[in-house]
C-alpha cells in the first residue's frame, strides 16, 4: 500500500522510540507499526550486517517462520555487494528477482511474496543492517525507496 507522495513522513514516533536506551524491541516495534502504515508488507525483518564473516543476523523480524538471532549468508552474494558492500537500496519485484537476491527464496516465494524492498542502515559510512519489506509481486515503487531509507536510518542506535 503505497501512500501519496505529497504526505508527509512522520518519523517522530521513531525518534521517540529511538530515545529509549537499552530498548531496541521498542524501536524495531515502532520501525514496523510505521511501515505497516507507510507501506504495507507480509513480512518486516530487520538485519544486522556481520562484515568480515559474510553473514547478517536477523534482529527482528515481524513473521515466526523468520526467528531472531538466525543468520544468513549474505555478505557474499550479488545482492550483498549492492546493499551491504554498496550501501545502496534494492527493489525486487518478481519471483526471479527474489531466486538473484536470496539464497531462502523459496520460503519467501511460498508466503505469496514476490516484491521486496530492502534499505540499507548506514552509519559512519557504512551499512550496519538492513531494513526489509515484503509483500505480493509490485508492491513497491522506487518512489517508495526515499521514505524507506529515512525510516531504515533511525535503526542505526540499535545495530551499532
Amino acid at each position: 500500500m503505497t501512500s501519496p507522495a505529497n504526505r508527509a513522513l512522520d518519523l517522530a514516533p521513531l525518534l521517540r522510540a529511538q530515545a529509549q536506551l537499552n530498548q531496541p524491541h521498542t524501536l524495531f516495534r515502532a520501525v514496523e507499526q510505521t511501515c505497516r502504515a507507510r507501506f504495507g508488507f507480509r513480512f518486516l525483518t530487520v538485519l544486522r550486517n556481520l562484515p568480515g564473516t559474510g553473514n547478517v543476523m536477523r534482529m527482528h523480524s515481524s513473521e515466526p517462520d523468520y526467528p531472531t538471532g538466525a543468520l544468513k549468508p549474505m555478505g557474499l552474494t550479488e545482492w550483498g555487494k549492492v546493499v551491504l558492500d554498496g550501501g545502496k537500496c534494492w527493489l525486487g519485484n518478481s519471483a526471479d528477482d527474489v531466486r538473484w537476491a536470496f539464497p531462502d527464496a523459496e520460503l519467501i516465494l511460498s508466503k505469496g511474496c514476490e516484491a521486496c524492498a530492502c534499505a540499507p542502515v548506514l552509519w559512519a559510512g557504512r551499512c550496519v543492517g538492513v531494513l526489509s519489506l515484503n509483500d505480493a509481486r509490485d508492491a513497491y515503487s522506487r518512489d517508495d525507496m526515499a521514505d524507506m531509507s529515512l525510516i531504515a536510518q533511525t535503526l542505526a542506535p540499535a545495530l551499532i
